[in-house]
Order: structure tokens, then C-alpha cells, then sequence
């Protein structure tokens, strides 16, 4: 049985269910069909995630926040730095699509309409500035990891230490530096535009063009009602955003747990900022 979120004053979404499995990992995937009007606040969309398995909003949905990127955290904000590709690390060897228990969103959620735009793939169009929030609607979701063993062993060949670079090591080790080892991906979404007096934008062709411009491998349809469904993978939440010591290492907190010093709690204080702003 589905275990609903129900917010009172709101109508709860009839879902329905479907699984997706490949290389036997299978996601659960929840399509709402009819998600009440109020979109989540801060806190409540935060209680969700947590609740379904310990995870953290981002600020703002971003594809490039995927795991094994290298990000700063600081109070004025979180900053994507660059990934272990770029550091010369076969990131795809040590990458797994993974299982994630069912979430039931019975709301969509609210960010700046600029998270669009941090879709791979998607930017800008003459007239963007028209569109000042949007509203998402996950209708497609898993998760994704990196397998820090695995990465730990192919690191222990001398061969493999040759290919990599020492720099890449040095700012990951740096002050307030996380390297993300998971992250909630929105594989695909419902997405309502609204302008800045807070009216809905009904997205049709024309107005589309000027809005948002695509690269050919995005996969996207406007709907009958106005909003626009894209199938591009972006990630909205993290967990365990860790700090890394030498070959690897978790960092541990500094706290009397003894437990792994991660910037989760530091990016929840920003998605809160964030929404403050809204």
C-alpha cells in the first residue's frame, strides 16, 4: 500500500506505479496524475527526502551535480567545481545506477526558472527573463552513486596512479571541499512556468522557441495543459557529500559521533536560503 504525504488543504495525487529494471537494479517509479495547487514548502519537501532514505535538497536542480563531482561549500553559496573526469579518472568504471525505494510526491516543487535552464542540454531563449518560477512534477526518478571501493582498488595499481593528477587530489583536499558520492536523479519531469506577477505561462510552440532554446538530444513534449515534460537527467538532491582525505579517505567529523564529515547539513541551510528568496 502507498504510504501517502498528505498536507491538509491540499487534494492528493492519483499515482500510478511502474517499475523500470536494468542490470537488476529496479526503480519504483511514482507518475502523478493530478498534484494539488500548493507546492511543497521548504521544510515539508525536506521532511519528504529525508524521510524516503536520509537525502538533502540542492539549491536548485543541476545535471552537473552528479556523483563524483568536486564541489565547494560556503555560506555564500554552493559552487560546482569540476568532476573526477577531468582528473583524469575513468568516472564511468566506477559509477552505479542504483535502487531507490518509492517516494510518493503529492506536490510539485517550487524553484527559480532558472533551474531549466541547468538542464544539460537546454538554455536560454531571447525572451527568458518573461519566466520567474517554475513548478516540477517528477514523473520519472532513481539514484546514483559512486562506488568509492572500487575507485580505492584501482587506485592501488601503479599504473593507474600515473594516469591521474596530483592537483586534482590537492583541491579535493582543500577546506570546505566535498566530493558527491550520491545523488537523487529526476530522469524525467512535468515542468509549469510562471512569470513574475505569478500567473501561469501556457507553453505553446511559438512561445516555447522564445523561452528555451534545445540541443537535439533532448527529449521534450509540451503538454495539453500548458507545461512542458522533459526526459534529460538532472539531480536534485545529494547524500553523503563527503569530505576526502588522502587515496580516498573519508574524512570524520570533528563532532563526538565520530561520523563522516559530510556537507549535507551545510546544503540544507542553503536550499532554505534559497527558498527564502523566492
Amino acid at each position: 500500500m502507498l504510504n501517502l504525504f498528505k498536507a491538509k488543504g491540499t487534494r492528493t495525487s492519483r499515482l500510478v506505479t511502474r517499475s523500470i529494471c536494468a542490470a537488476g537494479l529496479c526503480v519504483i517509479v511514482l507518475l502523478a496524475t493530478g498534484c494539488g495547487t500548493s507546492p511543497y514548502t521548504a521544510v515539508e519537501l525536506i521532511r519528504v527526502l529525508k524521510k524516503a532514505g536520509g537525502w538533502t535538497p540542492l539549491p536548485i536542480p543541476d545535471s552537473k551535480f552528479r556523483p563524483g563531482s568536486i564541489i565547494e561549500v560556503r555560506e555564500d553559496g554552493l559552487h560546482w567545481i569540476d568532476d573526477l573526469t577531468s582528473c583524469g579518472y575513468p568516472l564511468a568504471e566506477f559509477e552505479e545506477k542504483s535502487y531507490i525505494p518509492s517516494i510518493t510526491f503529492t506536490k510539485q516543487m517550487e524553484f527559480a526558472a532558472s533551474a531549466v535552464i541547468n538542464i544539460k542540454g537546454i538554455s536560454a531563449g531571447p525572451n527568458f527573463s518573461r519566466a520567474s518560477k517554475v513548478r516540477m512534477e517528477i514523473t520519472d526518478h532513481g539514484a546514483d552513486a559512486i562506488r568509492l571501493i572500487k575507485l580505492k582498488i584501482w587506485m592501488e595499481n601503479p599504473d593507474n596512479q600515473s594516469r591521474v593528477r596530483r592537483h586534482c587530489m590537492d583541491w579535493l583536499m582543500k577546506p570546505d571541499t566535498y566530493l558527491i558520492t550520491e545523488a537523487f536523479r529526476i530522469s524525467k519531469g512535468k515542468y509549469t512556468f510562471y512569470d513574475k506577477t505569478g500567473a501561469a505561462i501556457k507553453i505553446d510552440t511559438p512561445i516555447l522557441k522564445d523561452l528555451l532554446q534545445f540541443q537535439p538530444d533532448v527529449k521534450y513534449e509540451i503538454t495539453n495543459d500548458g507545461s512542458l515534460v522533459i526526459e534529460q537527467p538532472a539531480y536534485f538532491a545529494v547524500r553523503k557529500a563527503q569530505r576526502m582525505g588522502e587515496g580516498f579517505s573519508t574524512l570524520k567529523s570533528k563532532s563526538a559521533t565520530g561520523e563522516s564529515d559530510t556537507a549535507d547539513s551545510k546544503i540544507e541551510k542553503l536550499f532554505l536560503k534559497a527558498a527564502e528568496k523566492k
